[in-house]
């Protein structure tokens, strides 16, 4: 399995190391992250319990997300030179954000018409008024002949005006 180093947040390398024949205090330790480009070599502490810590910064300055390589643990002694562990290393990103982008809908303004049936009103003909035309003699009366029984009715103008006008002309 291979080691992970993170690009958003610092790294923390930490193993237990006994030593046999010298003094933890007089030894050191480094940390080499190898890639087929570049080397980086983080220094270390080991503490009076054997406790090894080694603090490697965020990669995002240096390694991107998904970069392989090799990093070993290399321990000097008393000048003497150790490469007690060694393996492989895959660059991740801790936090992720996913964006998914929905088509964009444009509003458009919308017009809808609709239609009613057109009511054609039903056309009455009307026939033009015609307005009798009364000739009246300039004689007050008029009278009316032809009547059964041969009688005979006399009426005034002004009656006459009623009785084809109506009212309508007061």
């Amino acid at each position: 399995m291979a080691y992970s180093l993170f690009t958003d947040k610092p790294n923390k390398f930490n193993c237990n190391i006994e030593i046999e024949g010298t003094s933890l205090s007089k030894s050191k330790v480094r940390l080499v992250v190898e890639t087929e480009d570049m080397s980086y070599m983080f220094n270390g502490t080991i503490e009076n319990t054997g406790l090894c810590e080694v603090n490697i910064p965020k990669t995002k300055n240096f390694l991107s997300e998904g970069t392989k390589g090799n990093m070993r643990l290399e321990v000097i002694a008393d000048d003497v030179y150790f490469e007690p562990w060694a393996s492989d290393f895959t660059v991740k990103t801790n936090k992720k954000v996913n964006v998914i982008v929905q088509e964009q809908i444009e509003d458009k303004p919308k017009l809808k018409v609709q239609v009613f049936e057109q009511e054609i009103p039903e056309v009455k003909t009307k026939t033009p008024e015609v307005k009798p035309q009364v000739v009246v003699e300039s004689k007050p009366t008029k009278s009316v002949d032809n009547l059964p029984n041969g009688q005979r009715i006399q009426m005034k103008k002004q009656d006459l005006m009623k009785m084809l006008f109506g009212n309508k002309l007061d």
